[in-house]
């Protein structure tokens, strides 16, 4: 299959969690790979706002480091930028950021997760990648992002999950690029090491 008929077209790196694989994962592949990042501001400095790390670019932020309000101001981001569409998101799923992004992303205010979609939004070819957890050693983390699936499973969004076993998180990346390059049909994906944890046909209880 032609690689303009993969899922998606590009991948995002968000939080501090997969910014660690951006070097190794940009020698071994052909697919754009972007980056976001939350830099909080010197609290020496008078005028310096907490910021937005876009592939090194600072977007400045004023509000809270909260869900509600990150969420917010990357929606906005998002919708002004056409590199955000039909990504494979990269993330520790326990990272605030990564959270708000999904919100944003899915166009879900998170205090009103639990409501039923009015209008369902178009169908994106976005899809999601959770990191293990650095330093959990719980077997399921689902319990603790129990926000964060019920949204992905609400929408029906591909989501995928990396468990450290034998491989590297990195080298379960890189096999993972390897396969996309040749097709990315995420219905078929098999990479050893990556789990489905949501699928596009998931039915959607509440």
């Amino acid at each position: 299959m032609p690689m303009q008929n993969s899922t998606f077209k590009s991948i995002l790196l968000v939080g501090s969690h997969a910014n660690l694989y951006h070097r190794s994962m940009i020698e071994s592949s052909n697919i754009p790979i972007n980056t976001l990042k939350y830099k909080r501001k010197d609290p020496f400095a008078v005028d310096e706002p907490n910021q937005f790390i876009f592939n090194q670019i600072p977007i400045d932020f004023n509000g809270k480091y909260s869900l509600s309000e990150l969420s917010f101001a990357l929606s906005i981001i998002i919708s002004q930028d056409p590199r955000f569409k039909q990504c494979l998101v990269i993330g520790d799923p326990t990272e605030l950021l990564y959270q708000a992004f999904c919100f944003a992303k899915n166009d879900q205010n998170p205090n009103l997760i639990r409501q039923e979609i009015q209008i369902q939004p178009n169908k994106t070819k976005d899809a999601y990648l959770f990191l293990y957890p650095s330093g959990m050693v719980a077997h399921n983390i689902r319990k603790e992002i129990s926000s964060l699936v019920y949204l992905l499973k609400k929408y029906k969004m591909n989501t995928f999950l990396i468990r450290d076993k034998n491989q590297s998180n990195i080298q379960i990346l890189q096999n993972m690029l390897k396969r996309g390059e040749i097709c990315f049909d995420l219905n078929i994906l098999e990479v050893n090491g990556i789990e489905r944890i949501i699928s596009d046909q998931t039915a959607f209880t509440s």
